[in-house]
C-alpha cells in the first residue's frame, strides 16, 4: 500500500513537471512570462486526462510543500514549477483558413457582439484546428459549449495574428466579422421559472370588532339560555303577578 501511494505521489510530480515545464502546449495550457498557470486551468486540462480524472487542488498543495518544494511552486490562484524547457509561441506559422472555439454559451452573445478581445491579465485565447478538439476544450468552461468558427485569413487581413502554440494557436484579438457560429437566441440558457407568489394581503381600513361600532351591543351566553339568573332579575313576570291578587280578592 506504501509503495503504490509512493508511486501516485511519484506521478504527480512527474506529470507536473511535464505539463508545466516541458509540454504545456500539449495540453492547451499557456504559462505567462513567469511560467504562472492558474489553478482553475491546470485542474481542468488534467481532469480531462486517463489517471487523473481525480487530482485536485489539496494533491497540488501537497506537491508544493511536500513531495517537490524545490520544483512547484503554488501561490494563491496560480502554479508553475522551476524547471522549464518549452518553446515559445511560433509567430511564423501559417493558421488555416478557419480556426475554432469551444466557448462558453454565456460568453457567445458578448463574442458575437465585440470579437475576440485579450483577457483583463493579458492572455490570449487558445483556438483549435478541428471542430472536435476546440469543443473538448470549451468542456472545460461549460458542459454545453459553443462552436465558434473563426475565419483565420480573413482576420488577418484586419491585422489579427495566429501564433502557433503546439497543435493549437493562439488569438489576441480578431473582429467580430470574422466570427461565425449559432443565432444569439438558440444559445441563451433558459431561466428557472419564477416561483409564484403568495396572495397580497388586502389593504384598507381594519374592520371594526363586535361592540365597538356605534348603536351595537354583546349578547352572552347566559343572557341567551337564562336571562333570570343575571342579578337584579326575577323569574316572575308582572301580568302574572296582577292576576293572582285578583283572584285573591274574589
Amino acid at each position: 500500500m506504501a509503495r503504490r501511494q509512493s508511486q501516485k505521489e511519484d506521478n504527480l510530480v512527474r506529470i507536473l513537471r511535464y505539463a508545466l515545464g516541458v509540454a504545456p502546449a500539449e495540453f492547451a495550457l499557456l504559462p505567462d512570462e513567469q511560467g504562472w498557470v492558474p489553478v482553475k486551468e491546470l485542474l481542468a486540462a488534467l481532469n480531462q486526462e486517463e489517471g487523473w480524472r481525480g487530482l485536485r487542488q489539496g494533491m497540488l498543495s501537497d506537491a508544493a510543500t511536500r513531495l517537490a518544494p524545490e520544483l512547484v511552486e503554488l501561490e494563491e490562484k496560480r502554479i508553475r514549477v522551476s524547471e522549464r524547457s518549452f518553446e515559445p509561441p511560433d509567430y511564423s506559422a501559417s493558421p488555416p483558413a478557419h480556426l475554432y472555439l469551444g466557448a462558453r454559451r454565456k460568453a457567445w452573445p458578448v463574442l458575437k457582439r465585440r470579437g475576440l478581445e485579450e483577457a483583463h491579465d493579458g492572455r490570449p485565447w487558445i483556438l483549435a484546428a478541428s471542430e472536435a478538439t476546440a469543443l473538448k476544450l470549451g468542456e472545460r468552461r461549460d458542459s454545453e459549449p459553443v462552436l465558434v468558427t473563426v475565419q483565420a485569413h480573413q482576420a488577418q487581413d484586419q491585422g489579427a495574428v495566429f501564433p502557433a502554440w503546439g497543435e493549437y494557436f493562439l488569438c489576441a484579438w480578431a473582429p467580430a466579422s470574422c466570427l461565425m457560429g449559432p443565432p444569439i437566441d438558440e444559445t441563451i440558457i433558459p431561466k428557472k421559472p419564477a416561483k409564484p407568489k403568495p396572495a397580497p394581503t388586502p389593504s384598507g381600513p381594519a374592520m371594526p370588532t363586535p361592540g365597538t361600532m356605534p348603536g351595537s351591543f354583546l349578547l352572552a351566553q347566559e343572557d341567551v339560555e337564562k336571562p333570570y339568573k343575571r342579578k337584579g332579575i326575577t323569574k316572575d313576570i308582572g301580568w302574572k303577578k296582577d292576576r293572582r291578587k285578583d283572584r285573591r280578592g274574589k
